[in-house]
């Protein structure tokens, strides 16, 4: 796939409208364009994209020998590092929301996870989670998996 100039024509790689070029457009947005909403958390912080990257058909080239397919975000393993290569991956969204510099992370027991991973753990609301630490509830705590307020009342009767 390469951009082939024909006289005054170039002749482009018919990706425009496509999921990826729009995946590797925000990712450029993100770390060039002050303007963009994101650029703070990204080339506001020096996260870069590689030389390689900045045209589209090496992207192109990578994502699908890489294992791009639709409904996968691009992540980056280290979170401060930059788009290139040997730091991108593709993931499912939760997987990526996992991923970030800001995660709320949590050592409990010696072992440290996100916030969502030890909802998912305890098989909690992470809303539950969130509200029980912001109530400075000791771990064992947030983590509890009873609670009183939804118990069934034992002596109700009915006429």
């Amino acid at each position: 796939m390469k951009d082939i100039v024909t006289g005054r024509f170039v002749i482009t790689h018919g990706q425009r409208h496509t999921k990826l070029y729009k995946v590797w457009e925000g990712m450029k947005r993100r770390c060039f364009n002050k303007n963009d909403h994101s650029y703070k958390h990204y080339g506001g912080k020096g996260i870069k994209v590689c030389k390689e990257w900045l045209h589209f058909p090496p992207f192109f080239e990578w994502a699908k020998a890489n294992g791009y397919k639709e409904g996968l975000t691009i992540d980056r393993i280290d979170s401060n590092g930059n788009y290139e290569p040997k730091n991108c991956r593709w993931v499912s969204h939760k997987v990526q929301n996992r991923n970030y510099s800001r995660n709320h992370m949590i050592t409990y027991n010696g072992e440290t996870r996100c916030l969502a991973d030890w909802a998912d753990f305890f098989k909690i609301n992470r809303a539950t989670v969130l509200f029980r630490l912001k109530q400075g509830k000791p771990l064992p705590e947030v983590f509890s998996t009873s609670d009183n307020r939804f118990k069934a009342k034992t002596n109700l009767t009915i006429n």
